[in-house]
């Protein structure tokens, strides 16, 4: 009986590092504001929602049902937050849990891979409790890194499919086949996850015991999990009415892209993969996005270097092993994921930043499980070596909870700063109660996806300050123009467009960080006859 009650409780343990990382998400969760890409597609579910006003949107056009939110993405937030949003309302709290629900599924899966790679509960609660306490990880969820980590959700999904309950046990062919799906249905959530799909062919066909047939089964489902990209271009294709204008409309977005203009895998790539790589690790990438500059943190820079050593013994031992015996102990060909995916990001060179490197994340905490296990493998373990590796444990988690606390501090000072400040949230929540002659006027990058969001699609804006588009806001009856921008500097150039659309009073505003620092700015021009839009 108390075997049994055991074996119950273990299969519920991944729930306490969930736990644990909702619990680092939900402190200060209305803080930072909502950058414009740390809510898109988010901010579709608003236009779906409440669509009787036709303001400016982004995503690809689709003839069936939102697909793709851009060549290089899914919209799987999007289908997530319409129950979400709706239920608990469009806040920022419930965004950005409906957005943490795919780091909880990571968590999740992430447990149980970590449990049959090291075969040891205890290390996998290290790893996974690791993870959850992660500024990294839990950070990423608060800016644009969240769609790049949603998609690393069923990446963990995939390897926690593809390693058997034991090393020498041939997988199922179904485990194979869903494996394979997985891996590409995280290459919709974003393409760069397909940079890890060298690695997992390797993890497939390398693994004891592999045939041919289980890696062909793999390479199956990954194109069955991918097929919605393949559905969204074709979607795109039918509401563009043909294959001629939807490849120009590809060509055009393209141009503006410049995905491919690197000079391939080269040493300066490479070295500009790492840097991309250390700035994820480190979380000065988030710092980045949400204060503007990077929080000294010497333990980011100890992570890192740990994440980069083990990836090193890692792939070496595994190469040497294939060179030397044709056959790599299992738990080293995790280093290969990794690997494939800085090697991959290389061609893409300056194209890339450090969001699309935050998925490497999770591997500071699994690829030092991979080597201790292979290295554990060789020797019995010893009552002092337990014993030195929970106190290891525990002083990994309080670096971790003191990174935590570093951030959330200046967090608590700022509510963030730049382009994900705080008054973007409270533009949007004032805009609510505006009166219905008002619109709002974006001719900057930053400002529209948040408040189309958080307004639910219900308050009139533009996107830009053309003499055309304020004069049809005028003709709708919009009286009452607030125009929103970044920089000081362009207040003469806004208040000159205002008045000459007509607007008789120009009234000015100021919004601030929490701290009293300057942020953005706002003209509000009015003119003396207003009329209900109709």
């Amino acid at each position: 009986m108390m075997h049994l009650r055991i074996n119950a409780i273990s299969r519920y343990l991944w729930t306490l590092p969930v736990i644990v990382f909702m619990i680092a998400v939900a402190v200060h969760i209305d803080l930072p504001g909502l950058y414009m890409d740390a809510v898109n597609p988010d901010f579709l579910a608003a236009q779906k929602l409440h669509h009787h006003l036709h303001n400016p949107t982004a995503g690809l056009p689709s003839k069936l049902f939102p697909i793709l939110g851009n060549l290089y993405h899914g919209v799987q937030n999007f289908y997530v937050d319409l129950p979400v949003l709706t239920i608990f309302g469009f806040d920022v709290g419930p965004l950005r849990i409906a957005q943490a629900l795919f780091g909880a599924g990571l968590l999740a899966a992430f447990f149980v891979a970590a449990q049959r790679l090291s075969k040891s509960t205890a290390l996998a609660m290290a790893a996974a409790l690791g993870l959850a306490t992660e500024i990294a990880f839990t950070a990423s969820f608060r800016t644009q890194f969240y769609i790049v980590m949603g998609g690393a959700t069923w990446l963990a999904v995939s390897l926690m499919l593809a390693l058997p309950l034991q090393s020498d046990t041939p997988l199922s062919r179904h485990r194979l086949f869903w494996s394979g799906f997985f891996s590409g249905l995280a290459g919709y959530g974003y393409f760069v996850l397909l940079f890890f799909v060298p690695g997992m062919f390797a993890l497939i066909a390398l693994r004891p015991k592999s045939n041919l047939r289980d890696t062909v089964r793999w390479a199956i489902g990954l194109a069955v999990g991918f097929a919605p990209f393949a559905v969204g271009y074709v979607s795109l294709a039918l509401k563009l009415h043909g294959i001629g204008a939807t490849v120009a409309f590809i060509r055009g977005l393209l141009g503006a892209l410049h995905p491919f203009e690197s000079g391939g895998t080269n040493g300066g790539n490479l070295l500009y993969a790492w840097r991309m790589a250390m700035l994820a690790i480190t979380n000065n990438g988030n710092d980045a996005m949400v204060f503007g500059h990077a929080l000294p943190s010497a333990w980011g820079v100890v992570k890192f270097y740990v994440f980069a050593a083990c990836l090193l013994v890692l792939s070496v031992w595994c190469l040497g092993s294939l060179v030397l015996r044709r056959q790599a102990p299992p738990a080293t060909l995790l280093g290969l994921l990794p690997l494939s995916y800085l090697l991959v990001a290389s061609l893409f060179g300056h194209r890339l930043w450090a969001h699309h490197f935050c998925v490497l994340v999770p591997f500071v905490y699994l690829l030092p499980l991979a080597l201790l296990t292979s290295v554990l493998k060789m020797q019995t373990r010893k009552p002092f070596e337990t014993a030195l590796m929970g106190l290891a444990s525990i002083a990994w988690l309080i670096g971790n909870l003191t990174q935590q606390v570093a951030f959330h501090e200046s967090l608590a000072h700022s509510g963030g700063e730049g382009l994900s400040t705080s008054a973007l949230t409270q533009l949007a929540v004032e805009a609510r109660n505006a009166p219905s002659t008002s619109a709002y006027i974006f001719p900057e990058w930053g400002f529209f996806t948040s408040f189309c969001l958080l307004t639910e699609n219900k308050v009139r804006y533009v996107i830009d300050a053309s003499p055309e588009t304020l004069l049809d806001l005028k003709r709708d009856g919009y009286s009452d123009l607030r125009l929103v921008y970044w920089q000081p500097t362009e207040r003469a150039h806004y208040m000159q467009v205002l008045q000459q659309a007509g607007t008789k009073t120009i009234t000015e505003r100021t919004f601030t960080t929490l701290d009293g620092r300057a942020v953005f700015y706002w003209l509000e021009g009015r003119t003396t006859q207003p009329s209900l839009p109709h």
